[in-house]
C-alpha cells in the first residue's frame, strides 16, 4: 500500500477516474439520455459500476491514507474532494 501511496501513476489514474465519475454524473442528471436508444443502454449498463466506484473509491483513498499515515501524493486528496462533491451533489441537488 505504501508503494501505491506515493505513486504518481496511479494516483493520477485515480484522480481522472474521480472527475470521470463527476463528468458521468453531471451528464446523466443535466441531459435526457434516453432520447436516444443507444445513449440510454450506455448509461444503464454503467449506472451500477459507476454508482460503485462513486463510493467504494473514497473509502480505498482514506484506508491508503490510513495505511501510510497520512503521506500520500496531493492527488489523492484532490481526488478524495471530487468523489466527497459528486456524493454531496447526488444527494442534495440530483436528489
Amino acid at each position: 500500500m505504501k508503494n501505491i501511496a506515493q505513486n504518481k501513476k496511479t494516483a493520477n489514474a485515480i484522480l481522472t477516474v474521480s472527475f470521470l465519475i463527476l463528468l458521468y454524473w453531471n451528464i446523466a442528471h443535466n441531459i435526457d439520455v434516453y432520447k436516444y436508444i443507444v445513449v440510454g443502454a450506455l448509461y444503464e449498463m454503467s449506472a451500477l459500476l459507476v454508482a460503485a466506484g462513486t463510493f467504494i473509491l473514497p473509502l480505498f483513498i482514506l484506508i491508503m491514507a490510513l495505511v501510510s499515515k497520512f503521506s500520500l501524493n496531493k492527488k489523492y486528496y484532490i481526488a478524495l474532494g471530487i468523489l466527497a462533491l459528486t456524493i454531496i451533489l447526488l444527494f442534495t441537488i440530483y436528489n
